[in-house]
């Protein structure tokens, strides 16, 4: 299977990164909280390989699932994976960390709905920006969200050959949400987009 070579990876980490700072700010307000949002990893994979990515690691034994479609002339989908620690360190942020018990049960709505608005923006950024360098446009449908042990749960494989994974990690002072976003789309839209970056770097 074709995969992107290094030069458009790093073009791609380029224009993520920068959707990333406009995220930052929205995710902050959100909050009323001073964020950082930081890019550590970027890869380009098939879609036989995402199950075993996501899994990577104990603390994604079970995992909130977030599920957006992007639908267009560049149409895939988007998924925000976090596990349920991160998810806690939402709720502490809702209530503050002075204000925040251990003790105390979680909110699973507001936890939920954090973690949507977060991957909503998130991903939109992320979307909007590979949208803006191919010179379409697209609709986003109403995002999902579950906790579950697999991602692809409800998923149609078939309909997609690649896969951006984008590992992320955000921070507020001493808190520190770590997630895993992944964008799908098919062969036709691949080749479109790796077209698109060819022409970016050529016109740096």
């Amino acid at each position: 299977m074709k995969m992107m070579n290094e030069d458009l990876i790093e073009a791609l980490g380029e224009l993520i990164n920068i959707s990333f700072g406009t995220a930052t700010a929205m995710i902050a307000d959100l909050f009323d909280s001073f964020a950082t949002l930081n890019v550590p990893d970027i890869r380009v994979v098939p879609m036989s390989e995402i199950e075993t990515i996501i899994m990577e690691g104990s603390d994604y034994q079970e995992i909130y699932i977030s599920d957006q479609q992007f639908k267009g002339n560049f149409s895939g989908e988007v998924v925000f994976a976090i596990d349920k620690k991160s998810a806690r360190n939402i709720q502490r942020l809702i209530y503050s960390t002075e204000e925040f018990d251990e003790s105390q049960a979680f909110d699973e709505n507001e936890i939920e709905q954090s973690i949507l608005e977060i991957s909503n923006i998130i991903g939109s950024s992320c979307v909007g920006r590979l949208v803006e360098l191919l010179k379409e446009d697209v609709i986003f449908s109403p995002p999902t969200i579950e906790l579950t042990h697999h991602l692809l749960i409800g998923l149609d494989k078939t309909r997609f050959s690649q896969v951006i994974v984008i590992r992320t990690v955000l921070e507020f002072q001493d808190i520190k949400i770590f997630g895993r976003l992944f964008i799908m789309f098919n062969n036709e839209m691949f080749n479109g987009l790796e077209k698109a970056l060819n022409t970016f770097i050529e016109e740096l």
